[in-house]
């Protein structure tokens, strides 16, 4: 019986989120019974490796998907992969857009946000090409959400069928690093995001602030607002307790030498991060966004709090050094609940 030829289809490997959950869920999938290629549109300032052994990563050297349609609709048309996966809007729009003339007998795309969000935060360009999602949909035979709010966002949005959109959570990888024992004498946290808007960085400072002096905040990340942020930092006196990192490529070893991460997003579709910092036993205090009630329970990994509520967001950040967490028990439920081979089998479900 021949193998399934299955294309994950991604616009670049730099550091984020939908980049990393292809690059891991490609890596891991059953090579025995299926061959899989990692398309890559940009493989430019790649953040994840470009060379990953049993892995065929084509690079079409595009750029962009707005310049990607003949060299990705030819290939295509040769290679007749059985499976389509795709991420992100602008890919999912151009595979719908291909699959009118070139066969995509299975055509799955990912999708990585609320619509509200797009709308809210993606600004001119973002907004234009989310008017022909809902064309784009008509063509797509399964969409995963990464949450149930993304699901619902879907059918109240778009009119998606529900029986095509499956809620399948992202990955995480088993690590041996665990939190490691603070005998520094400061309280430190860590934030890791890009430095955008949406991720919420400027409030996270005006809550930091008052917090006590032997707190300390690492802000791991790089984007559009770093200068931006550091201007505030200055401003609210605050360069001897807070720490900007930059783009990290260990983050997970950098995360366990901290005693909370702390979320101040906005919107997410679906936080990597915290279950990143479960994986190394580091308890987690998060806004309310998408898909963090499926990661979260209040008191034993972290607490949640209401959009916008700073005072117990504050008061949540000061109870987590009250408490005495179990590095290992918040390792262990975030490994059997989102590691990698689990999350994976779900993926093969879809094409089996």
């Amino acid at each position: 019986m021949s193998k399934k030829r299955v294309f994950f289809i991604l616009s670049s490997l730099r550091a984020g989120g939908a980049e990393r959950v292809f690059w891991l869920i490609s890596q891991y999938f059953d090579k025995s019974k299926y061959d899989v290629s990692l398309v890559i549109l940009n493989s430019n300032n790649a953040f994840f490796s470009l060379n990953v052994k049993e892995l065929d990563i084509i690079q079409l050297n595009t750029i962009k998907a707005s310049k990607s349609f003949f060299k990705l609709y030819a290939l295509i048309k040769k290679a007749k992969p059985d499976v389509v996966f795709t991420t992100g809007g602008h890919v999912n729009l151009l595979i719908a857009l291909i699959s009118l003339f070139a066969k995509v007998p299975l055509f799955i795309a990912r999708e990585t946000n609320l619509f509200e969000t797009r709308r809210q935060f993606g600004g001119f360009k973002q907004k234009f090409w989310t008017r022909f999602t809902s064309l784009a949909y008509k063509k797509i035979d399964l969409s995963i959400c990464q949450s149930q709010e993304i699901k619902d966002s879907l059918i109240r949005n778009n009119h998606s069928d529900p029986g095509r959109l499956v809620i399948i959570p992202n990955p995480v990888l088993e690590t041996k690093i665990l939190k490691s024992e603070n005998t520094s004498g400061k309280r430190k946290l860590i934030v890791v995001a890009r430095l955008t808007e949406q991720k919420g960085h400027s409030r996270l400072l005006d809550i930091f602030k008052d917090l006590p002096d032997d707190y300390h905040l690492s802000i791991a990340g790089d984007g559009n607002l770093k200068e931006s942020i550091s201007n505030k930092i200055a401003m609210l006196g605050l360069s001897d307790r807070v720490t900007m990192l930059g783009q990290v490529p260990n983050i997970v070893e950098v995360i366990a030498q901290h005693d909370l991460m702390v979320l101040p997003s906005f919107t997410e579709g679906f936080p990597n991060v915290v279950i990143e910092a479960l994986s190394v036993g580091v308890p987690v205090v998060s806004f309310e966004v998408s898909g963090i009630e499926s990661i979260i329970t209040n008191g034993f990994n972290g607490y949640i709090v209401p959009q916008n509520d700073l005072t117990t967001y504050k008061k949540c950040i000061l109870k987590c050094f009250e408490k005495a967490w179990d590095s290992d028990e918040l390792r262990n439920d975030v490994n059997s609940r989102f590691g990698i081979g689990a999350v994976v089998k779900m993926y093969e479900t879809l094409v089996a």
